[in-house]
């Protein structure tokens, strides 16, 4: 629990830090934000289980410098309030965090209205109270079925598996998608709205992928 708070307040730190920039330097910009995300299943390779997450809401702040006209460098760092299988009630969350790249599309006719796109890599790491593990609150056991029964060196075969996720335990993930922001709607406040997919390559020897939809204020300073 500790080092994924230390994780994310570092990601915080960076995402203030960019935006402090003095604003003669670049213009810049500071969005918190909520939305939800949409998983697809996971399979645990080598089993017949499919196991089905349960789609979280994600709240968090992003915060970016413009490099050029149309180029923007953000940091993200997110929190999860559910990062779970349906039908086990363990409590699990995870910590979000990226780095991202923004292309923001010149205005649109109606005034402060910018659509972009964005591609960002990071990583995510699970936060796990386990009441229902007695013997490891910092766990959670997934039991999954086996495609082939393993005898090993008893004559009772082994059919059943388990997936074990712990606290700490992160993993790789990139985005990649698009949305709109309104600039400066009223002075320095305008809107954020973002649509990206989610990819984690390396969850457990699989993958899953994710639907994020995510909008909040925009908060832009500077002279660009």
């Amino acid at each position: 629990m500790q080092s994924s708070v230390r994780r994310l307040m570092l990601f915080v730190v960076l995402v203030v830090g960019i935006c402090g920039v003095p604003a003669f330097a670049q213009k810049y910009e500071v969005n918190p934000y909520a939305g939800g995300q949409w998983m697809t299943n996971y399979r645990a390779p080598g089993t017949s289980t499919v196991l089905d997450f349960k789609n979280p809401a994600i709240f968090g702040l992003k915060g970016g410098v413009a490099v050029t006209d149309n180029i923007m460098i953000e940091g993200n760092g997110g929190y999860m309030n559910q990062f779970n299988f349906r039908d086990f009630s363990y409590r699990t969350h995870a910590w979000l965090y990226e780095v991202a790249g923004t292309y923001n599309f010149n205005h649109v006719n109606i005034r402060g209205i910018r659509p972009f796109l964005v591609l960002g890599v990071g990583g995510e790491t699970l936060d796990i109270n386990s009441t229902i593990n007695t013997g490891d609150h910092d766990a959670a056991v997934y039991p999954v079925m086996l495609d082939q029964p393993i005898f090993g060196n008893s004559p009772i075969p082994r059919t059943m598996d388990a997936v074990v996720v712990k606290s700490g335990d992160t993993f790789f993930n990139f985005s990649y998608g698009g949305g709109v922001k309104g600039q400066r709607l009223w002075g320095p406040m305008g809107v954020r709205l973002d649509f990206r997919g989610r990819t984690t390559p390396n969850f457990l020897n699989s993958k899953f992928n994710a639907f994020e939809a995510t909008g909040g204020l925009l908060f832009s300073w500077g002279e660009r």
